[in-house]
C-alpha cells in the first residue's frame, strides 16, 4: 500500500483525535463517568473524598429568579421634587412682585408668557401685599411637610421598602400620601388659593418616594451571591451509583460534582489513561478513514493515479466533525442541525450511491465522539440520508438539487416522525425537530452545490452540463475536425445517432454515447490524410510504406485522440471512450497485407493497445463505429443487408472477447441491433424508382 496514502490517513486521525480532545469530552483532563439518566450502571462507583453536591444550572437558574422576583422594590426619597416644587413657586412669586399694580388678567397674561397657566381669579390676592406673602409662606411650610411625609404615584402594594441612609424601614402605604390626595390637602389647607394650587398642581406636587434601580441591582446581587450553589454533601467511601442500579437525574448531579470536584483538586488521569484514551480514539478514527479511503481507491470511476486524490475523502471527515463541534459544543444547539448529508450526498455524486452510503455509515461513526456517544441524532440523519440516496439512485437525479432537498425534507420528516411517534413525543418538538432538520438540509444542499461542481471539474467528470457543452459545435475539437476531417466528421456524427439509439434501448447513458461518438476519432486530425474517408486517394500514401508502419499510423489515432482530449480537459468518461472504442481488435486490412507479403504479422503490431470497452456506453460506440464503416462501403440492396451487418459486427466482436470486460449482455446486444435498424435505414436505404410520366401502367 502506498505510504503516502497511509500517510495522509494518519495525519487526518491525529486532526479527528486533536479536535476531540480540544472540544469534545476528551477535553477534560480528569476521569469521565459517561452515564445518561435511565441507563443501568455496569459499575459501583465511590466517592474518593468529600465533595459538595452541586445544584445543576436550571436548579440554580430557578432559584435565583425566584429570589429575585421576591424582593421587594427599594425606595427613597428624591429632594428633586421639592426643589422643584419650590422652583416654580419662587418663579411665580417673582411675576407677581414684578408687577404689583397690574389687574389679575393682565397679571395672568404675563404669568403665561413665563410658562404659568393660571387664570386671572385665581390672582385675586396678587392686589394684597399682606395677603400675597401670607399665602406665599403657607404654600412653602405645608408643601415642605407634605413632601416630608412622602408623596407616591401609582402604587398598588399593602407597604413599601423605604430606604433612608442605607437603611431599610417596611412602612405601610397609609403613611404616605399619593399625588393626588397631596394635591387636594394643599387646596384644603390653603382655601383662599385653591384656583391658583389648582392650576400649578403639577409643578408643586409630584412624587417623591421614587425606585431605587442601582440600588435594587446592588441588592440583587447581594441575593445572588447568598444563595448556595451546593445542596448536601457527598462523604468519602460513600456509594454514588450501584452496580446495576438504574441512574437517576440525581445520581447525574453527583457525577457531574465529583468531576468539578477533580477539576478543581486538580486530579487529572494518570499518563497511562491519557495515552490509553489517545491511542483508543487514534485507532478508531484510522479504521474508519482506512476503510473509506480504501472503498473510495476501488469504487471510484477511474483508476486513482494520484495520492492527493484522497485527501477530499479525509477533508469530509474532518469537516462533518467540525459541523459535529460548531453544533454541539460552540454553539450548543440542537444536533439535528449538523448537515450530515452534505459529504455524504457529495460522496454519492462525485463517486456512487454505494460509495455514498458507506460513508454516510463512517460519518456517522466520526461525529458520534463529538456529541458525546448520543444515539437519536445519528439514527434521524443515517435513515433519513440514506433514504435520500436510494431515491437519488432510483429517480437518477444526482444533479437535480432542488429535488434532493425535496428529498430531504420528505426522509427527515419521516424518520423524525416515526421515532416521535415511538417516544410519545409532544407535537411541538416533532415540529421542532422536522424545523432543524429542513435546515440541516438546506445547508447540506447549498454546500453539495458549492463542493460537487469543484471536483467535478478537478477529477474531468461526465456531468450532464459539461456532456451538454461538450456537443456544441462551436467546440474548438468539433470546429476542427470539421475542418480538417469532414469524412471523419460527418462519420462520427452518424455513429453518435446510432448509438445514442442504442444507449436508450438499453437503459445506457445517451448523452456520454453521443458524446463519445462526436470525439471517438478526433485524433485522426492530426493525419487527415491517411485514412480513407478523408481522402480517395490514401491507399497511394499506404502503397509507398510497409504494412507495419501504415498499422502504426493508423492506430496512433487513439493516442493522439486521447493526448488531444487531455489537453481541452474533455471529462474522463469520454476519454474512456476514445481509448476504448477499438479495444484490443485487430488491423485487419495491414494485417493481412502483411501475411500475403509474408512479412511478419503476429503479437501487437496490428492490434489497438486498449483496453477492451469497460462500459456499455463504450462498447456501443465501437458497435457503432464499425457498423457504419461497413454499411458506407458496402453497396445496400435491402433491410437484410444491413442485419447481415450488424449480426457479423456483433458476433466478431464477441469472438474476439470485445465486450468481456463491458456490462452488457447477449439481450443488451440483440435490442442494440433492433435500435440501430431504424437509424441504418433512414440513411442508406436506396430511394425508390419513380414511374415515367409516360408509363401509362
Amino acid at each position: 500500500m502506498n505510504s503516502k496514502y497511509l500517510l495522509i490517513i494518519i495525519l487526518t486521525a491525529l486532526v479527528l483525535v486533536g479536535l476531540y480532545h480540544v472540544f469534545a469530552v476528551g477535553r477534560f483532563n480528569y476521569p469521565e463517568y459517561r452515564l445518561k439518566t435511565g441507563q443501568v450502571a455496569e459499575t459501583e462507583i465511590i466517592a474518593p473524598f468529600d465533595f459538595p453536591i452541586l445544584k445543576s444550572p436550571q436548579q440554580l437558574s430557578e432559584e435565583q429568579e425566584e429570589s429575585i422576583q421576591a424582593m421587594p422594590t427599594p425606595y427613597q426619597l428624591s429632594d428633586d421634587a421639592l426643589f422643584e416644587a419650590f422652583s416654580s413657586l419662587d418663579e411665580v412669586w417673582e411675576v407677581i412682585y414684578r408687577y404689583p399694580d397690574l389687574l389679575e388678567d393682565q397679571l395672568s397674561t404675563e404669568l403665561g408668557k413665563a410658562g404659568f397657566k393660571i387664570p386671572g381669579e385665581a390672582l385675586k390676592f396678587a392686589g394684597n401685599p399682606k395677603q400675597r406673602d401670607l399665602i406665599y409662606e403657607k404654600l412653602r411650610g405645608q408643601i415642605d411637610a407634605l413632601y416630608s411625609r412622602g408623596i407616591y404615584e401609582d402604587l398598588k402594594a399593602d407597604s413599601l421598602s423605604l430606604w433612608i441612609q442605607e437603611k431599610e424601614s417596611r412602612k405601610p402605604i397609609s403613611d404616605f400620601l399619593s399625588v393626588d390626595t397631596a394635591r387636594d390637602t394643599l387646596a384644603a389647607i390653603i382655601p383662599e388659593a385653591a384656583g391658583l394650587i389648582l392650576s400649578l398642581s403639577d409643578e408643586l406636587i409630584k412624587a417623591n418616594i421614587l425606585p431605587n434601580s442601582e440600588l435594587r441591582e446592588e441588592l440583587s446581587q447581594r441575593r445572588l451571591r447568598g444563595i448556595p450553589e451546593t445542596e448536601g454533601l457527598v462523604l468519602q467511601n460513600e456509594v454514588i451509583i450501584r452496580k446495576n442500579a438504574r441512574v437517576s437525574q440525581s445520581d447525574i448531579d453527583k457525577l457531574e460534582s465529583l468531576q468539578a470536584a477533580f477539576l478543581s483538586r486538580n486530579v487529572g488521569k494518570s499518563v497511562f489513561q491519557q495515552t490509553l484514551l489517545v491511542l483508543g480514539m487514534l485507532i478508531y478514527f484510522f479504521m474508519i478513514l482506512l476503510l473509506a479511503s480504501h472503498y473510495f481507491g476501488v469504487n471510484s470511476l477511474e483508476e486513482k493515479k494520484h495520492t492527493t486524490d484522497f485527501l477530499p475523502v479525509s477533508l469530509g471527515f474532518v469537516l462533518v466533525a467540525v459541523f459535529a463541534i460548531l453544533t454541539n459544543h460552540v454553539f450548543s444547539l440542537n444536533n439535528l442541525l449538523i448537515p450530515f448529508a452534505l459529504t455524504a450526498i457529495a460522496a454519492a455524486i462525485l463517486v456512487s450511491v454505494d460509495y455514498g452510503i458507506l460513508y454516510s455509515v463512517c460519518s456517522v461513526l466520526i461525529i458520534s465522539p463529538f456529541i458525546n456517544w448520543e444515539t437519536y441524532t445519528p439514527v434521524i440523519l443515517l435513515l433519513s440520508t440514506i433514504s435520500t440516496l436510494v431515491l437519488i439512485k432510483r429517480q437518477k437525479a444526482q444533479h437535480e438539487y432542488l429535488t434532493i432537498w425535496f428529498y430531504l425534507v420528505i426522509t427527515t420528516t419521516s424518520a423524525n416522525l416515526a421515532l416521535s411517534l415511538y417516544k410519545s413525543d409532544p407535537i411541538n418538538i416533532l415540529f421542532r425537530n422536522i424545523g432543524f432538520s429542513v435546515i440541516s438540509g438546506a445547508i447540506s444542499i447549498m454546500g453539495i452545490i458549492m463542493v460537487v461542481p469543484y471536483y467535478e471539474k478537478k477529477w474531468n467528470r461526465a456531468t450532464k452540463q459539461t456532456l451538454l457543452e461538450l456537443l456544441d459545435f462551436n467546440h474548438p475539437l468539433l470546429k476542427k475536425l470539421a475542418t480538417s476531417a469532414v469524412g471523419t466528421y460527418h462519420h462520427s456524427l452518424i455513429v453518435g445517432n446510432l448509438a445514442e439509439r442504442a444507449a436508450e434501448a438499453i437503459g445506457a447513458n445517451p448523452l456520454l454515447a453521443r458524446v463519445g461518438s462526436y470525439y471517438h476519432d478526433i485524433g485522426k486530425i492530426i493525419n487527415t490524410e491517411i485514412f480513407t474517408e478523408n481522402n480517395e486517394d490514401s491507399s497511394d500514401i499506404h502503397n509507398g510504406i510497409t504494412p507495419d508502419k501504415s498499422a502504426k499510423l493508423i492506430k496512433n489515432h487513439v493516442l493522439e485522440g486521447v493526448t488531444m482530449a487531455k489537453k481541452y480537459k474533455i471529462p474522463q468518461p469520454v476519454i474512456d471512450i476514445i481509448t476504448q472504442h477499438h479495444g484490443t481488435s485487430t488491423i485487419r486490412y495491414f494485417h493481412d497485407q502483411a501475411e500475403k507479403m509474408h512479412l511478419p504479422s503476429e503479437g501487437d503490431t496490428y492490434k489497438y493497445p486498449g483496453p477492451r470497452p469497460q462500459s456499455k456506453e463504450a462498447a456501443l460506440v465501437m458497435i457503432a463505429d464499425i457498423v457504419e464503416s461497413t454499411t458506407k462501403a458496402k453497396t445496400i440492396g435491402s433491410e437484410k443487408d444491413l442485419e447481415k451487418i450488424i449480426d457479423d459486427t456483433i458476433a466478431r466482436l464477441i469472438k474476439e472477447g470485445q465486450f468481456s470486460e463491458a456490462p452488457i449482455t447477449m439481450k443488451d446486444l440483440a435490442v442494440v441491433k433492433e435500435s440501430m435498424m431504424p437509424v441504418l435505414g433512414s440513411i442508406y436505404r436506396k430511394r425508390l424508382d419513380y414511374p415515367d410520366e409516360n408509363d401509362k401502367s
